[in-house]
């Protein structure tokens, strides 16, 4: 298997792993982990949060690294916060993991010139940009006939 997408997979796998965690521990009552079922704030953040985290990672979004570290971190203070030291362990141990060169490929960081660049080879249309102008846009009445 390419290294890419074990790279592709590991994230998703993972991000995937804690909405499904999540899940559980509302359904059950039963706190494990960061996972706290009485708490808006996690299903916000993983039940949300990691579901769409695992969506960039899949599609390969170039914002999917950022998106990434942002809910890694988060997680991180968590479970400090928390005292919950196999979480630490294991966010830290994926961030360290997204260092590797195959995640590097699959995931490249996010650069201010590179966004321009991919910008200029995939323009967004504005409103009004490339539509005719008034004078050019034919008139009701003027014109050729056509049958």
């Amino acid at each position: 298997m390419r290294h890419d997408l074990i790279a592709v997979y590991v994230l998703t796998a993972f991000f995937g792993l804690q909405v499904v965690l999540a899940a559980s521990s509302f359904i059950s009552g039963r706190a494990f982990f960061t996972y706290q079922p009485p708490y808006w704030r996690m299903l916000l953040i993983y039940g949300g949060g990691a579901a769409y985290v695992a969506y960039l990672c899949w599609r390969r979004s170039p914002r999917a690294r950022f998106a990434a570290y942002i809910f890694l971190t988060v997680d991180v203070i968590r479970a400090v916060r928390g005292h919950h030291w196999w979480t630490l362990i294991i966010d830290l141990a994926l961030i360290a993991i997204m260092q590797m060169r195959a995640f590097r490929q699959v995931y490249p960081s996010i650069r201010p010139g590179d966004l321009r660049g991919r910008r200029a080879r995939h323009p967004i249309p504005r409103p009004g940009a490339g539509s005719p102008r008034r004078s050019d846009a034919p008139h009701e009445g003027h014109g050729p006939i056509s049958c």
